[in-house]
C-alpha cells in the first residue's frame, strides 16, 4: 500500500471467501484501512466479517480518489451502483436507504426463548414482546450475556450462531485500546455518581404504582412516553415523579418476576390440567389450585412479601381477603405491611363481615385474593368494605387468570402473575361435548 493511498476517496473491500463486498469513504484511505485491520469496526457487519475470515482474506481497492467535499456523493453513487452486501445504509452519512437482501436475512433469523419455548422470526419481534432493546437479546445470542428481559435466548437453527472464535475476537475489539483523558474522566465521574443517568441506564427499574419491571431506564421511558432524563431525575432523587409515577431501581425493592411466580406454581403442582368446573360456574381445561403453594409457609411468605412491597407506600391500614384462600394471603401480607388482617365470609350466599370484624370510617383497605377468573367475588368484597365505611385502595391478586379482563371499577388492581386461560360456559364447553369427566380439584372435592 503506497503513500498515495493516504489521500481522500472511496474504497472497496472484497472477501475472497464469499465474494461479498463493502464500500466506504475516508479523508485518508490508508488510515481507515488500518483501522479496519486493527479491529476498530468489529461491532459492524464488515467488522464481524473481518473477525471471521481475517484481514488477509480481503482484497483492497480504491474505487476513486476525490476531494473531501465529494466523498458523500461518491460513496452514495458506488453503493447504489454496486450494491455491496456488507453495507446496510445508502452511504453519505445517511442511516436509511439501501439494505441488501443478505443483510435483511441475517437480521431476521429465527430465535427461541429457552425458558418459554416461544419462537420468534427475528430479534426485533422478540425484543418488542418482552420489552427490551434488540441489543440486549443480541448480546445473549452472541454469548456476551446470560439473559435479556429475564429470559435465556438462542438461535433456532444452530448454523445461525456466530462462531466461538468470532465472538472471542469481537470481545477483544477494544481491549487494550488507549483511552483519551476525556474518556477516563467521564467514566470516573460516572463511578462517582456525578452522571448517574448514564451509569444507571442499564439497570432494571420498577414502577412503584404498577409493579411493572423494565430492563432499563430507556425501555421504561419509551414505554410511558417520556425522555430517559426525566425518569433518571427520579431515580437519582432530584424529582419525585415522572409521568405521574414513582420509580425505583428494581434491586432496591423485593420483587418477584412473573417467571419466578409461574415457576413456583409449577414446582408445587398448583397449575393443573384437566376438565374443571370453576367457582364462577365456567369450565376450563386448566386450573390453579392455590393451596398447593399456600401449604408451603415459606413460599406463601415470599409471595405475600412481594405483594406487600408493592403497596408499602400506599398507607394501608387493613388487609382484607375473602375466605378461604384470601385469609392466608391477607394474614401474611398484613404481617409484611405491619397492619391487621380480617376476612369476609358468605352468610346465606351473601358476602359480609362476621366474628366482630369492622372498619372505621375512611379506613384504607387493601383487598387480596388468590385466583381471579371473572372478579365477581372481589367486587362483592369491595362492596362490603365500602358498606362498612372503608376505602378500597387497591386489589391485589396472586394470579389473574382472566388475561386482564377482570376489572374493579375505579379500584386499581395488581397481580403477581397474569394468565390468559380459556374458559367456557358449560353448554359451550368442548370437553363436555366430548364427554370428558370433570376433574376433582382441591380439598373440598368439588367437581
Amino acid at each position: 500500500m503506497d503513500k498515495s493511498w493516504e489521500a481522500s476517496g472511496v474504497y472497496m473491500l472484497t472477501c475472497r471467501v464469499n465474494g461479498k463486498r463493502y464500500i466506504g469513504k475516508s479523508v485518508n484511505i490508508k488510515r481507515r484501512l488500518n483501522e479496519h485491520r486493527r479491529g476498530k469496526s468489529y461491532s459492524t457487519i464488515i467488522g464481524k466479517a473481518i473477525a471471521k475470515y481475517g484481514w488477509d482474506a480481503f482484497d483492497k481497492t480504491v474505487l476513486e480518489f476525490c476531494p473531501t467535499e465529494e466523498l458523500d456523493e461518491k460513496e452514495i453513487y458506488y453503493i447504489a451502483k454496486l450494491k455491496p452486501e456488507y453495507n446496510l445504509a445508502k452511504g453519505g452519512g445517511g442511516r436509511k436507504g439501501y439494505v441488501p437482501l443478505s443483510a435483511i436475512k441475517k437480521l431476521q433469523k429465527p430465535i427461541i426463548c429457552i425458558d418459554t419455548g416461544e419462537i420468534f422470526d427475528s430479534v426485533k419481534s422478540a425484543a418488542t414482546k418482552v420489552g427490551v432493546t434488540d441489543v440486549c437479546i443480541s448480546r445473549v445470542l452472541n454469548g456476551r450475556g446470560k439473559t435479556a428481559g429475564g429470559y435465556r435466548w438462542d438461535y433456532l437453527n444452530p448454523e445461525d450462531k456466530i462462531s466461538e472464535e468470532t465472538s472471542k475476537n469481537m470481545g477483544k475489539a477494544n481491549r487494550g485500546r488507549k483511552q483519551s483523558a476525556e474518556e477516563v474522566e467521564k467514566r470516573a465521574a460516572q463511578l462517582r455518581g456525578k452522571k448517574c443517568e448514564n451509569y444507571n441506564s442499564y439497570k432494571k427499574v420498577i414502577c412503584v404504582e404498577t409493579g411493572r419491571i423494565f430492563a432499563s431506564v430507556k425501555v421504561a421511558a419509551e414505554t410511558v412516553g417520556i425522555t430517559p432524563g426525566f425518569l433518571s431525575n427520579v431515580l437519582c432523587g432530584r424529582a419525585k415523579t415522572a409521568c405521574g409515577y414513582h420509580w425505583k431501581f428494581a434491586k432496591e425493592v423485593f420483587y418477584m418476576t412473573e417467571n419466578e411466580v409461574y415457576d413456583l406454581l409449577v414446582e408445587t403442582g398448583a397449575i393443573m390440567t384437566g376438565h374443571f368446573a370453576l367457582s364462577s360456574g365456567l369450565h376450563s381445561p386448566h386450573y390453579v389450585e392455590k393451596f398447593r403453594v399456600l401449604e408451603h409457609p415459606s413460599y406463601t411468605a415470599k409471595l405475600c412479601r412481594a405483594i406487600a412491597e408493592h403497596f408499602k407506600d400506599a398507607q394501608i391500614e387493613t388487609v382484607v381477603g375473602p375466605a378461604t384462600g384470601g385469609i392466608i394471603l391477607a394474614h401474611e401480607t398484613a404481617m409484611s405491611l405491619g397492619t391487621r388482617a380480617i376476612f369476609t365470609e358468605r352468610v346465606d350466599g351473601v358476602m359480609t363481615f362476621r366474628r366482630g370484624f369492622t372498619l372505621h370510617e375512611g379506613e384504607r383497605v387493601l383487598i387480596v385474593e388468590d385466583v381471579v377468573t371473572t372478579g365477581g367475588s372481589v367486587r362483592e368484597v369491595i362492596d362490603v368494605v365500602k358498606a362498612f365505611g372503608g376505602v378500597p385502595v387497591a386489589v391485589s391478586m396472586l394470579v389473574d387468570r382472566s388475561g386482564g379482563k377482570a376489572t374493579f371499577g375505579d379500584v386499581p388492581s395488581f397481580a403477581l402473575l397474569h394468565m390468559n386461560v380459556e374458559t367456557y360456559k358449560p353448554e359451550d364447553c368442548p370437553l363436555c361435548k366430548e364427554n370428558v369427566p370433570l376433574t376433582k380439584r382441591g380439598s373440598t372435592g368439588k367437581k
